[in-house]
């Protein structure tokens, strides 16, 4: 007969599963509305080792879920996208979420990506010319894409995500 603790278990296991389920869109109508630019991206694993070789340039950055396995390259996914007006600054806060507790942090869903994914996640990186072309860059991949952890999108795209 099965106890009441082994249910607990299973029941954790199913918690534990269930908590590292992300849903993403792949949406071919808005990636054909987006307008392409081609820009040159660098990806290092997450925390860097040398913290120091990310730029202090405006860009636009990407944390990316990766798994290593069996030398598959796209066994990953699109997690969140951002702007900054330094990339090494953005990185910083970054960094530091992973030493709170998530009753210290300020954004909940970005301290849960950026500790339950420890370990698996990238950060690729592009530099702009300036912040606006960060932001318009930021905007464009948010309207094609629409990562995860990702809470604010431009308005026309809100209101479709708020309908699921």
């Amino acid at each position: 007969m099965t106890t009441a603790v082994e249910i607990e278990e299973d029941l954790n296991d199913l918690a534990f599963v269930h908590s590292h389920m992300v849903e993403m869109a792949f949406l071919p109508t808005a990636w054909a509305l987006a307008a392409h630019s081609s820009h040159t991206w660098f990806e290092i694993v997450f925390p860097p080792a040398r913290r120091e070789d990310i730029p202090r340039e405006p860009g636009v950055y990407a944390f990316v879920v990766k798994s290593d396995l069996f030398d598959f390259p796209f066994a990953c996914g699109l997690f969140y996208v951002g702007k900054a007006t330094s990339l090494y600054e953005r990185i910083s806060s970054y960094i530091g979420e992973q030493n709170k507790r998530l009753v210290d942090s300020r954004r909940p869903h970005v301290w849960r990506m950026i500790n339950q994914w420890k370990g698996h996640l990238r950060y690729l990186y592009t530099i702009t010319a300036d912040v606006a072309a960060a932001e318009d860059l930021e905007n464009k991949m948010l309207s094609a894409f629409r990562p995860h952890f990702n809470h604010r999108f431009e308005a026309s795209v809100s209101q479709t995500m708020r309908a699921f």
